[in-house]
């Protein structure tokens, strides 16, 4: 094949060659027309050439692609190039923005009358819901998360242009004020069932793209967070050793290594009866949260709240070893070994002092 492209390529030199010899002194030449043939076919040895070169294309995509036996499933040589666009995709489906996008929609019909011109209040799409997170998340990343929103648009040289140039500050408080990820007719019947019921069908999406997405390393760790939030919450919590003090409480799973999130839980108090309803002890919670590493023989490590010697046999009989600190007043725990000076270690019911 690269014998046969490179025959063409000489003779169309060739070609290119008599042409040039045979037309040097038309420019010298007075009285003459010049006239310019415009054609819009190609010749067949351009054709030739484009027909080569797309056989060397798709002779090239076939050599790092692989199918297997069961003429579906495509292996690649090379790992596909990385793209945070694409990675985010992974965890935004096209049911999640639909969600968004509709009930937003909804929102704002309803709350036309409000407003004097219906421009303010026209519907949303994909691409300007995307630009509104995308404000969010830059503004976080350049330190203006805390600026009033009519600050975010100053023009002032004092916050990225960027902000101002997506759209407009009226814009853009009227899609925080009307967000909505659930429908608000349909909301106070499954308040009934669970607490979580304004955002709990887009908070599962997000945390099942979470789970298949990637796979975490041989550590992985279990603990909370308080994400800072001071709006009106039926499940607000107030921790004064946290940064924030005010927020919401979340419970995850993540890698020791990475720093990647598998797996995430609301605390939100006692559910109502309903299916919702389960148990909010350490053993059950880290029973939950570690349901996507089961039977992996992963290490899990715990701070003194969630360890205990039946979590330690728990994730034993689902292959997952454990190791933590523990508190002195669990009942396991030997007297005598809460008297040591030295650090000790448990292995099957094994104390081990160093």
């Amino acid at each position: 094949m690269v014998v046969h492209c490179l025959r063409i390529f000489l003779r169309d030199a060739a070609v290119r060659q008599r042409r040039e010899e045979g037309n040097f002194h038309d420019d010298n030449e007075e009285g003459e027309e010049d006239n310019v043939e415009e054609r819009e076919e190609s010749t067949d040895t351009e054709q030739e050439f484009e027909d080569v070169e797309t056989q060397l294309d798709s002779h090239r995509e076939d050599r790092l692609i692989f199918t297997g036996k069961d003429g579906t499933t495509i292996w690649r040589k090379h790992p596909l190039r990385k793209m945070v666009r694409r990675s985010a995709k992974k965890y935004s489906d096209s049911s999640a923005w639909y969600l968004i996008i509709e009930n937003t929609n909804k929102y704002l019909a309803s709350a036309s009358d409000n407003y004097g011109r219906e421009t303010y209040t026209r519907p949303t799409n994909k691409i300007e819901i995307q630009a509104l997170l995308g404000i969010l998340l830059l503004s976080g990343v350049k330190k203006c998360n805390h600026l009033n929103a009519e600050d975010l648009f100053k023009t002032n040289g004092t916050v990225p242009e960027i902000l101002r140039l997506v759209m407009s500050c009226q814009r853009f408080r009227i899609l925080l004020r009307y967000l909505r990820v659930d429908d608000m007719a349909t909301r106070a019947e499954r308040q009934s069932a669970t607490k979580l019921a304004s955002c709990r069908i887009l908070f599962e999406s997000i945390v099942e793209n979470c789970k298949k997405n990637c796979s975490m390393s041989h550590y992985v760790t279990v603990d909370e967070k308080l994400e800072g939030f001071r709006g009106r919450c039926a499940f607000r919590q107030y921790i004064p050793s946290k940064p924030n003090k005010y927020g919401i409480k979340i419970y995850a799973l993540s890698d020791a290594k990475m720093y990647y999130t598998a797996n995430l839980e609301v605390y939100v108090g006692t559910q109502p009866e309903g299916p919702f309803s389960v148990s909010n002890s350490a053993l059950a919670l880290v029973d939950r949260l570690c349901q996507p590493i089961r039977g992996t023989g992963r290490n899990l490590t715990t701070d003194n709240f969630f360890t205990s010697l039946e979590l330690a046999e728990l994730l034993l009989s689902q292959k997952i070893t454990t190791v933590g600190t523990i508190r002195k007043k669990q009942t396991s725990i030997a007297t005598r070994i809460c008297k040591l000076e030295e650090p000790a270690y448990c292995y099957k019911h094994v104390c081990l002092q160093r």
